[in-house]
């Protein structure tokens, strides 16, 4: 699956020039709302920058993104960590379902939910 194919994704299809592959992402942030419910996640592209940005973003070298997931239920959310690179999974059938989970396995969040919608992408400079 690539963001590509998800609602939202226009201004990723405008920065990058190829599609990009939902594989691996460093965990920004998982918020939880009851209205909805919604999960929101943001997260980096691991090794993905665009390659046709706008000359308004000026220097970058990290492209963070997000999703918006709306209709969800049986969420499963196991641990924290400062550094979070996690392998995520969108299976986008009739009942959408997100997977992530890190390489040791010590930090996984699971979730089905009715709609993903994708936000970003959005760059900045991190040193």
């Amino acid at each position: 699956m690539y963001w590509n194919e998800l609602d939202g994704s226009k201004l990723l299809g405008k920065v990058f020039s190829y599609p990009v592959k939902v594989d691996k992402v460093e965990l920004v942030e998982v918020s939880i709302k009851r209205d909805g419910p919604t999960v929101l996640i943001r997260f980096d592209l691991v090794g993905k920058i665009p390659d046709r940005p706008t000359k308004k973003w000026g220097e970058f070298n990290c492209c963070q993104c997000g999703i918006n997931c709306s209709g969800v239920y049986d969420l499963m959310v196991k641990n924290v960590s400062r550094k979070m690179v996690c392998d995520i999974v969108i299976d986008a059938g009739e009942h959408r379902k997100v997977h992530l989970v890190s390489e040791d396995r010590s930090v996984e969040v699971s979730f089905f939910c009715d709609h993903i919608q994708f936000m970003g992408p959005s760059v900045y400079l991190n040193e």
